[in-house]
């Protein structure tokens, strides 16, 4: 879809430096570098896919209304959410049939149970290199489990203060942490992730409402152009997603309504049209996302219920 995506941004020559520092400074594991927003968004400017081979393949799983994000680079693993308990059985279908065994990163985005349900099942069974969390606390039996995971398999975590990033299989993955430590939605305690691989951006908004989606824009992430969002909260409506669709541009965006919200928020929709995206609900089934760096095929898997 042409004039939503600028690819040929030309950058100066402060941030190729920055971004020399940055690679400098980013390594695998939970120890990558931890910085601004401002600092990812510009090394990602320079540096982009860094070995040119490969291919993203990002799986947003079927799983109702709750949220489960699988990213493939061939290399690397990660998953954004891990939806609801009940889930667990189908993400391990998912992740067996792709030979994944491993899983470099579990970034949960908060800690509503429909977000982080099979969390401490999928720790118990698969290795898992690093949990990146919010940095926060839940009453809930979901979030016991996985604190209790966490610390029987020794998996390295880490509860975000400030902004991170870390680079894997050719990709840059910049984490954006809330600003304040406390919210009466714990929605807006969510981490939002932000992908980059090669030349195409990816933009994953947990559940954010309107107050930590306002807090995102300011920032130097919030001002980029994304090829895709997965919409906050299960494409509930509110006034700064027009400023969030208005910016990024987005050629196509994912919802995670499930049959209960078959019927969306008409304005999420309205909106997403006026901008000519692409709509995507995983009520239909898994919606399959692949990237060369260069170009993007959006997909799905449609089945009746």
């Amino acid at each position: 879809m042409p004039g939503r995506y600028t690819r040929n941004r030309k950058p100066s020559i402060d941030i190729y430096i920055i971004a020399i520092i940055s690679i400098l400074l980013t390594v695998t594991g939970c120890a990558s570098h931890t910085g601004t927003s401002e600092e990812s968004a510009v090394s990602s400017e320079a540096q982009g896919q860094q070995d040119g081979s490969g291919r993203l393949q990002m799986t947003f799983l079927d799983t109702g209304k709750s949220d489960c994000i699988i990213m493939d680079f061939g290399d690397g693993v990660i998953i954004n959410d891990t939806a609801d308990a009940d889930d667990y059985e189908d993400i391990c279908v998912f992740l067996d049939e792709n030979g994944i065994t491993t899983i470099d990163y579990m970034i949960l985005s908060h800690f509503d149970k429909d977000h982080i349900g099979s969390a401490a099942d999928l720790i118990g069974t698969y290795e898992v290199g690093c949990v990146l969390m919010p940095d926060y606390e839940e009453d809930s039996e979901p979030y016991e489990e996985l604190m209790d995971a966490l610390e029987d398999s020794g998996t390295e975590s880490v509860k975000l203060q400030e902004d991170y990033s870390f680079a894997i299989a050719g990709a840059e993955v910049y984490v954006s942490v809330p600003e304040q430590e406390e919210y009466e939605d714990d929605n807006n305690y969510s981490l939002i992730t932000a992908v980059t691989y090669g030349e195409n951006r990816f933009l994953l908004m947990g559940d954010a409402m309107k107050k930590r989606t306002g807090e995102f824009l300011q920032t130097a992430l919030g001002e980029e152009h994304y090829d895709l969002i997965k919409m906050p909260h299960h494409g509930d409506y509110h006034k700064k997603l027009d400023n969030l669709v208005e910016c990024a541009r987005p050629a196509w965006a994912v919802l995670t309504a499930g049959q209960e919200r078959k019927k969306l928020e008409e304005e999420t929709l309205e909106l997403l049209d006026k901008y000519g995206c692409q709509v995507y609900d995983t009520t239909d089934g898994n919606v399959t996302v692949e990237s060369d760096g260069e170009n993007i095929t959006v997909s799905q898997t449609v089945y009746n219920k």
